[in-house]
């Protein structure tokens, strides 16, 4: 199993409090406690949210990357994507930590194997979710906002879900996963491009008409919010945002992806008012992107990615774990970034934070993942 020790998961944000070590059936913690996350479907691309500074960099990523002059400087020598202005003001306020080279045990390209794995957490082939087992140790009411139930909070505790107008249409997730479904089928393969194609035309042509385009991701993130604010409102929710796929044009997709998670985040704080300062909040794609840039201006799968941790309760205004640097010889199969810190650590030291469960069979209960290499 994962050894979970006080160095290993409080010293990922600092020190908390140690005075609950006597367990009660259901950890206690920070009263009033919000633990949100943020599933970032897709792949997103770490190294242009949190770019070393390196100047290999240059030579890998080309004109991938705004412009040094343009980038916000944090500390341990990384640079924050300018799109990221509110994040950026979370962690002048010490509101968010970010963790580089994670991953999971996941080592393939498969965005559905990936994601499962993300959602579940867990070795064995049971489709119940690492929240779904959070809520069993904590007892508290848990909202997703999806169409259905997604897969890390699915188990034996029961979860509420709420959709807003914006998922009336396919998101661009099942989208992918159905062009991979028919790829063998020219038919189906056919009628699905020419569906996405006229989904995109409309989508610009509206933009047209619209100068002041709507913003899709802070419609969740605030609704969420709203209902976890509420008197005797949930205390775990989470939310699933589509389109980190940025094989094309990554440059320009991003610089836009990462302004409207920025929004959504600021939105998710005012919306949660006075509990923000009880909150943590755990934002996570399923893999990295390559290190390198692909021939379409994008880049590919990759393995290590980035982990924000943010909220009033979180101890941030720092940038942790291991950086194994990104020269060609550091790379996992000289093209990822390699995976140095296991997801469960940053999720676990949040929950530690929160729901002070210094208790080792606690997140035991929560992450029952047999040990591995952590550095490959």
């Amino acid at each position: 199993m994962l050894s979970y020790t006080r160095r290993t998961t409080l010293g990922l944000l600092g020190a908390t409090s140690l005075s609950h070590l006597v367990m009660p059936a259901f950890a206690k913690g920070i009263e009033n406690r919000k633990f949100i996350f943020v599933l970032l479907r897709g792949g997103m691309d770490g190294l242009s949210a949190l770019v070393p500074d390196d100047d290999y960099m240059s030579s890998l990523r080309l004109k991938l990357l705004p412009t040094l002059e343009e980038r916000l400087n944090l500390a341990n020598g990384f640079q924050l994507h300018p799109s990221f202005e509110n994040v950026k003001a979370f962690y002048d306020a010490g509101d968010v930590s970010f963790i580089h080279a994670c991953s999971t045990q996941h080592r393939e390209r498969s965005h559905f194997d990936a994601q499962d794995l993300l959602e579940v957490l867990s070795p064995n082939t049971t489709k119940e979710g690492w929240l779904n087992r959070v809520l069993e140790v904590v007892g508290d009411d848990a909202l997703a906002i999806s169409r259905g139930v997604p897969l890390a909070m699915r188990g034996k505790q029961k979860v509420s879900n709420w959709s807003p107008p914006i998922f009336d249409s396919a998101p661009e997730d099942l989208l992918n996963r159905l062009a991979s479904l028919y790829d063998k089928d020219p038919e189906f393969n056919e009628a699905l491009k020419n569906a996405r194609k006229t989904k995109m035309s409309t989508i610009s042509i509206n933009r047209r008409m619209n100068r002041r385009f709507t913003f899709e991701y802070p419609i969740p993130l605030k609704a969420l919010g709203q209902r976890m604010s509420l008197d005797g409102g949930p205390g775990v929710g989470m939310v699933a945002l589509d389109g980190w796929d940025t094989h094309v044009n990554q440059m320009n997709l991003l610089k836009r992806k990462f302004r409207e998670l920025d929004v959504g985040l600021k939105d998710l704080k005012d919306s949660l008012g006075p509990h923000w300062q009880n909150t943590c909040i755990v934002i996570a794609s399923e893999f990295g992107r390559t290190a390198a840039m692909n021939g379409t201006s994008g880049t590919d799968h990759g393995t290590g990615g980035l982990m924000m941790l943010l909220g009033g309760a979180v101890k941030g205004g720092n940038v942790k774990g291991d950086w194994p640097g990104i020269k060609k010889k550091n790379l996992y199969d000289g093209q990822h970034l390699r995976a140095v810190t296991r997801r469960e650590i940053g999720c676990a030291t949040l929950l530690q934070v929160l729901f002070q469960m210094i208790e080792a069979n606690h997140l035991v209960q929560v992450f029952p993942i047999q040990a591995a290499p952590l550095i490959i």
